[in-house]
Parts: structure tokens; C-alpha cells; sequence
């Protein structure tokens, strides 16, 4: 996946759509926090869930599961 930051809409195969609030860069990866068209707003590891930049709406993610924490 190319370099994720704020105001990037992404993909998640459980959550669906959501727009990135913020990125914090760890290692090999980044923790990105996400608010989710449903109001959620959650923190997930980018690469270990598979998040991508969402494509005409259609989630071109890959189909994993992924940990997760945030309020529902």
C-alpha cells in the first residue's frame, strides 16, 4: 500500500469504509485511527488488516482478520 495520511478514505473488510483521523508509524507498519461511516472510530495496524485505499467504494482488501481496538 502506498504512504497513508490524514483525510485518506480506506477500506476494511468488517468496518467498510472510513476516513483516516490520524497515523502513527511503527516499525514495518503504521497504526492508523479511523472513523468508519457508521460513527466508529478505531485503531488498526495497517498492513496486518489488510486496509486499503478504498477504490470506487469496492473493497479491494485483502480477506484477514486483523486486532483492533476503539470504542464501537
Amino acid at each position: 500500500m502506498s504512504e497513508i495520511k490524514k483525510g485518506d478514505v480506506l477500506m476494511h473488510k468488517r468496518y467498510g469504509k472510513g476516513t483516516v483521523l490520524d497515523v502513527l508509524p511503527i516499525k514495518d507498519d503504521v497504526i492508523v485511527t479511523i472513523k468508519f461511516e457508521n460513527g466508529a472510530v478505531k485503531k488498526l495496524c495497517a498492513e496486518i488488516c489488510g486496509l486499503e485505499k478504498a477504490d470506487d467504494g469496492q473493497n479491494m482488501g485483502r480477506n484477514v482478520q486483523c486486532g483492533e481496538s476503539g470504542a464501537e
